[in-house]
């Protein structure tokens, strides 16, 4: 992790139940970019070593929006709105890894995420998602 990693989103994103039952992972979230992973599991899964569509949205869905926080100061938080997957390819590997940027940053903040999965050294491409969050002030407690 790099010295401008965003701890602060980490936390909150890992925080929230259905993050923290799916069990993704950060590896950057800084400047508008964010990468995370996602280790494979049978509950992930409809057939051995395969993710289903679901996981692989809601990780772009976390990582999205989160690349956009990257962009806002602490305190900041958001909703999604909307968005669009593509599933491109199955998405067989031990892993999945989402790798989002910032195509717009504001009240509705715009990033295109890819997915790709992998095994051993070889990735593969499996969704491309543009996803649009709303932004918002997080109250402190």
């Amino acid at each position: 992790m790099d010295a401008g990693f965003r701890h602060d989103i980490a936390d909150w994103v890992l925080s929230l139940p259905v993050a923290a039952a799916l069990g993704l992972d950060f590896v950057e979230l800084a400047d508008g970019h964010a990468r995370s992973r996602l280790p494979w599991r049978a509950e992930l899964s409809h057939a051995p070593a395969a993710f289903q569509a679901n996981p692989i949205a809601a990780l772009a869905d976390f990582t999205g929006v989160s690349a956009g926080l990257t962009l806002f100061p602490p305190g900041t938080a958001a909703a999604t709105a909307d968005y669009t997957a593509k599933f491109l390819a199955e998405a067989r590997g031990d892993e999945l890894t989402a790798r989002a940027r910032v195509l717009r940053a504001g009240a509705l903040t715009v990033s295109a995420v890819d997915v790709v999965t992998g095994a051993g050294d070889e990735e593969r491409l499996c969704a491309t998602v543009l996803v649009t969050a709303r932004v918002f002030g997080r109250p402190t407690s």
